[in-house]
């Protein structure tokens, strides 16, 4: 079985669920390869796969500035300017039309000040997507995992363009970032559109949980009936629990020298306002002097980014700060040595960002290592913490303190739950299995 996997961005390394993937497919699979885009990063590289395993990459110019925080920035403001009013000849038109008036000359001027980004975007996914259908065209996979909206198109175009048989799709939406709602960029918005035509055409459809699909749904305005839906976490493997239990790490306390009676209070992954850090460090500085906020990133970052320097200043100078990724083999022993994980997400960014507890990786890290959690009230984690006790939600930021209390004070409990949320609701494993099963099912309905 030959499969072929499009993923455009260039961070496979700080994805568990497709590099799990690929090391569960491999060992079924007599040829898998990725294809992706391949810009200057700082994310850590994937960690090696087996010799049937192979990497092609098209180069891409355009970099993303993923650590810009100010959504607004780059947007025109809308200009209502009252004094139009005082000419008399201009009374006479109705207040709607002058409303679409308005929005119109707005959504134009934000058009043409983005345009040349936009325009460079654009180029870039047509140069990634005709680079799929070259690859495609030379090794004829059976089967193309799609991953995410650029993905997808690129699967349709192959589909369209390659003889047959033609591949099979399966798409598989893993961005966390999901955006309701229409873009107000043309090239964008038409990227959208080729977005949520190609989802009609996917053969089988993985999200990591029932209300992602929804979203999903919302998103393409289309509600998806016909084919198999596989709802996989984003997640790592599991393993035994007895080593589970006996991998306590001290990676923080010997990376910042921390005492036996301090407690690492852990939030993993981007350092960014849209993962609420900024207000999570406001709180620490009123936390107690054992308890220790730790910022651990998914890429290298630099202390005297703009950014860093105010959440540090926000927590009194007294975040710790771990800038340097790990490997993805070293990622159990990070999170092991943290007592408490921080889960949070600001709405601000859409709702993709709000329901989002099954696409978290942070999430599922925590637990598959015993760690407890606490997470602003966001939906399914208060529902989630109550089944299971292993962790607690919080409304106001303040509120975290008294949380790490109440788990510190009953923290074996919490912990042994944790492990249990992980190994019934997580493990990457177990939720894989349907998936594989469907591949086998198409690799073994093959004609001879």
């Amino acid at each position: 079985m030959k499969v072929s996997i499009f993923f455009e961005e260039e961070f496979l390394g700080v994805y568990p669920s497709l590099i799990n993937c690929i090391n569960l497919l491999s060992p079924v699979c007599s040829f898998i390869e990725i294809i992706s885009g391949e810009r200057d990063t700082n994310f850590p590289a994937p960690p090696p796969f087996e010799d049937n395993v192979y990497f092609s990459k098209v180069q891409q110019k355009l970099n993303y500035n993923r650590n810009h925080f100010d959504s607004q920035n780059d947007k025109i403001d809308i200009v209502n300017n009252p004094s139009e009013c005082t000419h008399s000849w201009k009374r006479l038109i109705p207040e709607c039309l002058k409303v679409i008036f308005r929005n119109y000359r707005n959504l134009i001027g934000e058009n043409l000040v983005n345009w040349h980004t936009q325009y460079n975007w654009f180029k870039e996914k047509l140069i990634y997507y005709f680079f799929c259908i070259s690859k495609a065209k030379k090794n004829n996979p059976e089967i193309i995992i799609a991953v995410d909206e650029s993905g997808l198109i690129a699967a349709l175009l192959v589909s369209i363009i390659c003889r047959k048989p033609k591949p099979k799709i399966i798409f598989w939406s893993l961005e966390t970032g999901l955006v309701i709602g229409k873009s107000s960029l043309l090239l964008t918005r038409i990227h959208e559109l080729f977005f949520a035509l190609s989802c009609r055409f996917a053969d089988v459809i993985v999200t990591q949980e029932k209300s992602r699909l929804a979203d999903l749904e919302k998103k393409i305005n289309h509600r998806i009936s016909r084919v198999p839906k596989i709802f996989i976490p984003h997640s790592p493997l599991g393993q035994s629990e007895e080593r589970n239990r006996d991998s306590r790490g001290d990676f923080f306390h010997k990376m910042f020298t921390l005492s036996n009676i301090d407690k690492v209070i852990l939030h993993a992954g981007w350092i960014h306002d849209g993962m609420c850090v900024d207000k999570i460090a406001t709180s620490s500085q009123s936390w107690k002097s054992e308890f220790r906020l730790v910022l651990h990133e998914r890429e290298k970052r630099s202390p005297q980014e703009d950014f860093i320097r105010h959440v540090s200043k926000l927590s009194g100078n007294r975040a710790l700060l771990s800038l340097n990724p790990v490997t993805f083999d070293r990622i159990d022993e990070v999170i092991s040595s943290a007592h408490i994980g921080l889960i949070a997400y600001d709405s601000k960014y859409g709702a993709g960002r709000v329901n989002i507890r099954k696409s978290s990786g942070k999430l599922s890290q925590y637990l598959k290592c015993g760690v407890p959690v606490i997470a602003l009230k966001l939906p399914g984690y208060e529902e989630m913490f109550t089944q299971y006790k292993c962790g607690l939600v919080f409304e106001s930021f303040d509120q975290i303190e008294q949380c790490i209390d109440t788990i510190m004070s009953e923290y074996q409990s919490f912990s042994e739950e944790a492990f249990r949320c992980f190994s019934e609701e997580f493990d990457f494993n177990k939720f894989f299995s349907p998936l594989l099963m469907h591949l086998e099912n198409i690799k073994s309905s093959k004609p001879i």
